[in-house]
């Protein structure tokens, strides 16, 4: 079969196929980028325990030859470490896995079967709880909301920290039901990430409007540029790549964008009062 390319149609067969031929023998991954794009978005085309019921009917048929079963197997090994959550919170998922690992082992494919394990998965089910503010019957303790005492690079680093941690908690699931659907309704995950957005949007108008005067106002919109600056030169991991610059809201009734809202870079903004 042929490769297949990034930019070219094919059908679910077809990738599967090509994800497949993907593994050599001995489990070396030749392209990563097809493999972990075919992963990441395959449910909009088939569900995940459709897609581990059809890697195990092909590595259990009969005429399966040792060095593809081992590909398959190397493929779903994979799928396994780069997408541990999907494993976690999809029982069916799980459960067809254990399954095909069992039916390896009856056939004397223990080396096979080895290779994929989902019992070593940890549990992800604390990511999709939705914390409640706790009932305490102490006084309510007085926080401030001012950052005078932080510089730019600081308050910079703890929103981006902040987003970061809301960001890991979304799944595919989430963003799909959002594509389904057209709201956040019963997807508490992603309603609580977009009212973060607002909240700290919020936060930054009244920072600017708690001040009385122009050259006051003027001094907190010029600070926020400057976390702005700032939070776009952070180093970034693979999954904060396209996270949306604090202070740049998100509402209810957009989509979530994680692509960079204007085409002009920040460092072009005028700063106020210069």
């Amino acid at each position: 079969m042929k490769s297949i390319k990034l930019d070219q149609s094919a059908t679910v067969d077809e990738l599967t196929e090509a994800c497949i031929k993907a593994f050599d023998y001995e489990g070396r991954l030749n392209d990563e980028s097809l493999v972990r794009m075919f992963l990441m978005m395959h449910p909009w085309y088939l569900s995940s325990a459709d897609l581990a019921k059809k890697l195990s009917s092909k590595s259990l048929e009969e005429n399966c030859l040792p060095e593809l079963r081992s590909q398959i197997c190397h493929l779903i090994k994979y799928w396994i470490s780069e997408f541990p959550a999907e494993f976690d919170l999809n029982p069916e998922l799980a459960e067809q896995i254990r399954r095909l690992k069992e039916q390896l082992a009856q056939q004397g494919e223990e080396h096979q079967s080895t290779l994929i394990n989902v019992d070593s998965v940890p549990s992800y089910e604390w990511s999709r709880q939705v914390s409640q503010p706790a009932q305490s019957d102490f006084k309510k303790r007085k926080t401030s909301l001012l950052f005078d005492h932080l510089d730019s690079s600081e308050l910079a680093e703890h929103l981006t920290y902040m987003e970061y941690k809301s960001f890991c908690r979304i799944l595919f699931q989430d963003y799909h039901s959002f594509v389904m659907h057209g709201c956040t309704v019963d997807n508490p995950i992603l309603e609580r990430f977009i009212t973060l957005f607002n909240s700290v949007s919020q936060w930054i108008q009244l920072m600017v409007l708690s001040k009385p005067t122009a050259p006051q106002r003027a001094a907190v919109i010029s600070h926020f540029i400057r976390v702005a600056q700032v939070s776009q030169s952070i180093p970034s991991p693979k999954s904060m790549n396209q996270l949306p610059v604090p202070g740049q809201g998100i509402n209810s009734q957009s989509q979530v964008n994680e692509s960079t809202p204007s085409p002009r870079s920040m460092n072009q903004l005028p700063v106020p009062g210069q």
